[in-house]
């Protein structure tokens, strides 16, 4: 009996469900719809492929799960004919394929999959697949994707950072596996640098992102979800970075730190999210939040309007 079934969300989209964790895969919009508006849309990906750029796009998918948003992004580039200028290099990462065989063997209930049923065939027996027209390379890494990205060899411009929730999958959305990701980025000095796209708005995943070195923002609304999160190796690529508003929830916050920070690290880590670059202008101005927020440390301001941290005697 498979864990998957197919159910129509409340806005009568088809969508997967898997029975073991209870989640409705892009409910209720869909696995079409969201895939476009967060990922091929936010991205920008039809004018980076347009780009008069010798090198591929390198997508880094992870989380393949029923390859709505790598075909979303499959698509949209062979739907350029002769504008694209970039070849589309797609590397999705998936620990589990029984999501993908189950899609593939409905099929038919999705009208995005119709004329790739013999790519993603391939794609589940040989890990890869080039589109006829060679505008499209897909190669799938078949692991635990924090184990897999050690050996992974190509670096990515762009990033679809689609797991399972933190409530079901936590240590995909950590400080050590962002760290890890971060790694494995373009430096922001590269063309392009890597910029991310991901679903989730939790503010421990949001720690986690600033504390391993990304640049964090506010990403579009989709579905239910009155936003989701971009992040990026350079600042400039962020459309909508985290704001002032933001900042003070932050501080309010009960769930301020990651979710792998222990309880005795927390001053420190702490302290390295006011201390990054999109945060140290509001510090200051948040000055009665932070005493609330951290008992036991004092907060003063220095004449450059920053504030400085130092311990109670």
């Amino acid at each position: 009996m498979s864990d998957f079934e197919l159910v129509k969300t409340s806005t009568g989209a088809v969508s997967i469900r898997n029975k073991v964790v209870n989640e409705i895969m892009h409910n209720p919009v869909g696995p079409w719809r969201e895939a476009n508006d967060l990922y091929i849309e936010q991205s920008k990906l039809r004018v980076r492929l347009v780009e008069p750029v010798e090198s591929d796009l390198v997508l880094f998918d992870v989380g393949l799960g029923a390859a709505s948003n790598a075909l979303a992004a499959i698509h949209a580039c062979l739907a350029l004919t002769e504008s694209a200028q970039r070849r589309l290099h797609i590397v999705s990462f998936e620990n589990n394929l029984e999501l993908l065989r189950f899609t593939l063997e409905n099929a038919n209930a999705f009208d995005h999959l119709k004329g790739f049923e013999e790519a993603l065939s391939i794609l589940l027996v040989s890990h890869h697949w080039e589109s006829p027209c060679g505008r499209v390379i897909w190669d799938l890494r078949e692991g635990d994707f924090l184990e897999v990205l050690d050996q992974e060899k190509h670096v990515p411009e762009l990033v679809f950072y689609d797991p399972y929730s933190p409530a079901v999958n936590q240590d995909m959305w950590t400080l050590a596996s962002f760290k890890k990701l971060r790694a494995h980025c373009a430096t922001p000095e590269s063309i392009f640098g890597t910029t991310l796209y991901t679903y989730s708005v939790a503010t421990p995943v949001r720690a986690a992102l600033l504390l391993a070195g990304f640049f964090v923002g506010h990403g579009i609304a989709t579905g239910l979800k009155n936003e989701t999160t971009q992040f990026s190796t350079r600042l400039d690529a962020i459309t909508d970075p985290l704001s002032k508003a933001w900042f003070g929830r932050w501080v309010r916050s009960k769930n301020q730190l990651p979710y792998d920070v222990s309880f005795v690290e927390a001053d420190v880590y702490r302290d390295l999210i006011c201390g990054h670059a999109q945060m140290t202008p509001w510090r200051s101005l948040s000055g009665e939040l932070m005493k609330a927020a951290f008992p036991g440390r004092k907060w003063t301001e220095n004449s450059s309007e920053q504030a400085e941290i130092t311990e109670i005697l």
